[in-house]
């Protein structure tokens, strides 16, 4: 029985507001609409999806899926414990290196095992140089430092659960002393997905975190897949906002059913020079190609992210031509990757992102930073230019502290949109969580019987609802802006009918929860279901804009996509521990174990 709350929750309108005024998002809409549809009206693909593969621990060269294979992108942010695996800090690939390589403990998250270490402050050095550019202007001797923050994920707000988040006034605080100790040889970058992620950022579709961005400022940023999640037209009103330049040069258009060579939108260039110290200092801005699987699809139906190496080369000979005496490239993904940039003929270091891992090495003398997420880490590298030849003189990540000092003028920033209004909705008690529910069990698992259960009274022939995995654990007490912060995925939930050998498939990548175990305790592949499933997963296709997580959905598979409701997971998950389970949440029961759970696999 849905209690009146509720019913009123189901049969409200979703508002809409602007994004690009300033506006609250659409998404933040306590209620729920149902809208007959033909094909999927998504929200944001949010989510790294659970049927992807994470990165594994190995150092070495590893090859990318096949088309056929899950997403490589991590399907939810690493929960570090205090177990730690030693690597080598130096890469040993079938590339030449031409230095003594030097040790250093590093994460690397795994499908299954999550394991951290506190990153280190001690700063590697290498002693590999580049040539001077083409220019004939001779470089002026100094050495710089470049620091860059990745995947902050809009971690506005100071937290200490399983890994310390220094919130952005103190984050961003740091990178300004950064900055103050010698600004004329001092860059701040990011490394992409800097807006998405938490219910402080977006309700405002990462408007603060950019207006904290464009105070320090930021040098330069690159494009992120989650920049897309607010859809292209907040991300092109977010880049038009931005007081420093937004790259991403592999960024194309897609048309015709085929990739082409022609740029997506002007308003996200490549490169930008800039001089500080007496030289020219050029930066790259690429996105990891492929990466258009991670955005919800109905994002990219335009658009194609190419391999990044040719343009990456090309536009680094044009920056040294054009008298840059060091060339930094900016990369959402991770450094395996990305070897094309360990030349020291092109780029003199490296900062990456993507995978919210520890990446802190050196190749052949370019150094590759990536420093996890949530601005628990910075990355930093130290490049000294003399005699005309570029060195790195040191790397290392530097982990964040609760002593760091909060900067006035951020938390000016941060306080002005986090006002006593949007406090009482952020704050509004969701109950107690008795024991733990894991980010990748217990969390996931009751928003699908939260979704299911729900929906019932709509749609009564749903048999299960399946969503992925979320980003973090909810234990003790807890908020609607702490449901957000673990479910911050603005997907809506579509009703489909898909195959039983689709269900089986993705059943063993994602979690579901099916209503009646017993009837449907097995499927047969050539039947056709009823289920509730959020749109990333859904309606995920490959790079030739097919669906392959559910192929039945494709001209001729026999599926189809019947509704689309306009509810948030972070919604459904507040309203059923307010309203059905009255506060008590026990964490034993959304454990896989539970019935109803993992049945399939």
């Amino acid at each position: 029985m849905i209690k009146g709350k509720h019913l009123s929750l189901l049969l409200l309108s979703a508002l809409v507001l602007s994004a690009c005024s300033g506006g609250k998002s659409s998404v933040f809409s306590s209620s729920i609409s149902s809208d007959s549809s033909s094909e999927a009206t998504t929200s944001e693909e949010g989510s790294e999806s659970s049927s992807s593969v994470e990165e594994t621990s190995s150092v070495s060269s590893e090859p990318l899926p096949s088309s056929s294979e899950p997403s490589s992108e991590p399907q939810s942010e690493p929960e570090p414990s205090s177990e730690l695996s030693s690597e080598e800090s130096e890469e040993e690939s079938s590339l030449p290196t031409t230095s003594a390589e030097e040790s250093s403990s590093e994460i690397e998250e795994s499908s299954e095992d999550q394991t951290s270490e506190e990153p280190s402050s001690e700063i590697l050095s290498s002693e590999e140089s580049s040539p001077a550019p083409s220019s004939s202007q001779e470089p002026v001797d100094g050495t710089y430092h470049f620091y860059c923050v990745n995947d902050f994920h809009g971690s506005v707000l100071e937290r200490d659960a399983t890994y310390y988040e220094p919130g952005i006034a103190k984050c961003f605080g740091k990178l300004r002393e950064f900055k103050n100790e010698d600004p004329d040889h001092t860059f701040i970058f990011s490394a992409g997905d800097m807006f998405q992620g938490s219910l402080e950022s977006n309700y405002y579709n990462g408007a603060l975190v950019l207006d904290a961005m464009n105070d320090l400022p930021f040098d330069a940023m690159a494009v992120g897949n989650h920049e897309f999640d607010y859809g292209p037209e907040v991300l092109l009103g977010n880049i038009g906002r931005a007081n420093f330049p937004v790259l991403a040069g592999n960024v194309m258009t897609f048309e015709n059913g085929l990739p082409t060579d022609k740029p997506w939108n002007d308003d996200i260039g490549i490169s930008t020079i800039i001089e500080r110290g007496g030289n020219k200092i050029g930066v790259i801005g690429m996105i990891g190609s492929g990466q258009t699987t991670s955005i919800s699809s109905q994002y990219v139906q335009d658009i194609d992210f190419v391999d990044p190496e040719e343009l990456a080369k090309a536009e680094s000979e044009k920056l040294k031509e054009a008298g840059c005496s060091i060339v930094i490239l900016l990369l959402h993904d991770t450094y395996k990757n990305a070897y094309f940039a360990a030349d020291k003929t092109y780029f003199d270091g490296v900062f990456t992102g993507h995978t919210h891992q520890k990446e802190d090495r050196s190749i052949n003398g370019v150094p590759f930073v990536q420093s996890y997420c949530n601005g628990e880490a910075i990355s930093h590298f130290e490049l000294r230019i003399a005699s005309g030849k570029v060195t790195c003189v040191g790397r290392n990540v530097i982990s964040a502290s609760s002593s760091w000092v909060e900067d006035e003028g951020i938390a000016a920033i941060r306080d002005a949109y986090l006002d006593e209004d949007f406090k009482a909705m952020a704050e509004r008690p969701a109950g107690t969580v008795s024991g733990t529910l894991a980010a990748k069990v217990g969390v996931p698992n009751l928003a699908c019987k939260a979704t299911f259960d729900i929906l019932q009274l709509f749609e009564p022939d749903v048999i299960l609802s399946m969503c992925n995995s979320q980003r973090a654990a909810l234990t003790g007490d807890i908020t609607y802006s702490d449901i957000y912060k673990a479910t911050p995925f603005t997907n809506l939930t579509i009703i489909a009918r898909v195959s039983g050998a689709d269900i089986l498939s993705e059943a063993r990548w994602n979690n579901y929860y099916v209503g009646d175990p017993e009837t449907y305790a097995t499927l047969a592949e050539d039947e056709f279901y009823t289920i509730a499933c959020t749109d990333y997963v859904l309606s995920h296709q490959n790079t030739d804009k097919t669906y392959d997580y559910f192929p039945s959905l494709n001209p001729g598979g026999g599926g189809e996509i019947l509704k689309t409701y306009l509810t948030i997971p972070a919604d459904f998950f507040y309203e059923y521990c307010t309203d059905y389970l009255g506060g008590v949440i026990n964490a034993y029961d959304f454990l896989n174990t539970s019935p109803g759970f993992h049945i399939y696999s």
